[in-house]
């Protein structure tokens, strides 16, 4: 199996960090309109992120993990 370089590594969790802070956004967007009802609790996205985190750090190069 064919690990993530430093270089992968670093542009995957950077696009992860932006995609949470879009998500979680949203959801309190929708929190604040009356009626509506969002499928995810705030803080959903922040503790899948980081879980996928950990799991890019360990699909990493040993020599490049953060």
């Amino acid at each position: 199996m064919k690990k993530f370089n430093g270089f992968e590594n670093h542009l995957l969790q950077g696009a992860l960090k932006l995609y949470i802070e879009k998500a979680e956004g949203e959801i309190l967007q929708q929190e604040d309109k009356p009626g509506k009802r969002f499928i995810f609790a705030p803080g959903y996205f922040t503790m899948i992120g980081e879980e996928l985190a950990d799991k890019i750090n360990n699909m990493t190069l040993k020599k490049d993990r953060k």
